[in-house]
């Protein structure tokens, strides 16, 4: 990670070592009946501690959102933002969005720009999010661990006049992928949790401003 993102990534989430948590803990290893760790599999703390970060990495997502959403913001801020959202993703990874009981897929990296570019249709645009995300148990595969992380969110858009013209609450559900791969954030090889496809499960007018 170079030092112009390592440090906008600071900036925008306060934490510098986002995995080093769960990566330095001591956690009971799994064996095998030989007393030989299984290096493809987790133990249930270990799985534990990884739905936790899952948690932080959705919070991280969706502080980038905001960002990328403010035109408010320095345009190189939220260009950042943009690239460090798409370092929590699996590559290839899309977004549904939905509007007018029509839901689209884009992917994700055409999806934040088009985030990006609203503040041409739009004086004012603010993405909230409440209540905690959502996340699943670990699902056992050939190459790691799967999952889906649920989070809710409320669009709103403003025209010049500070009145709301569109309004959304949506929830989002996002697959999860857990495995030993290259952490595209420190450059090495660990355990690592990356965001992969987000699927619009459920949207509805939103109310109040």
């Amino acid at each position: 990670m170079n030092n112009r993102l390592t440090i906008i990534y600071c900036i925008l989430t306060g934490v510098c070592a986002l995995a080093s948590g769960v990566q330095g803990q001591e956690c009971p290893l799994p064996l095998d009946d030989n007393q030989v760790v299984i290096e493809s599999r987790l133990s249930e703390n270990q799985l534990r501690d990884f739905r936790q970060l899952t948690k932080q990495k959705v919070a991280e997502f969706q502080r980038y959102l905001t960002v990328v959403a403010d035109p408010d913001q320095q345009s190189n801020i939220r260009e950042l933002a943009i690239e460090n959202t798409l370092l929590l993703f699996l590559p290839g990874a899309t977004m549904e969005v939905g509007s007018n009981n029509v839901v689209r897929e884009y992917p994700l990296a055409i999806y934040l720009r088009r985030l990006k570019n609203m503040e041409k249709k739009y004086a004012d645009i603010t993405i909230t999010f409440y209540d905690l995300a959502l996340v699943g148990d670990w699902a056992k595969t050939n190459q790691g661990y799967l999952t889906t992380a649920t989070y809710f969110q409320r669009f709103q858009a403003f025209n010049r006049k500070g009145q709301p013209v569109y309004r959304a609450k949506t929830a989002k559900q996002m697959a999860v992928d857990l495995r030993n791969r290259k952490d595209p954030f420190y450059d090495e090889n660990r355990w690592t949790v990356l965001l992969g496809n987000v699927r619009l499960s459920e949207t509805a007018p939103a109310t109040g401003r």
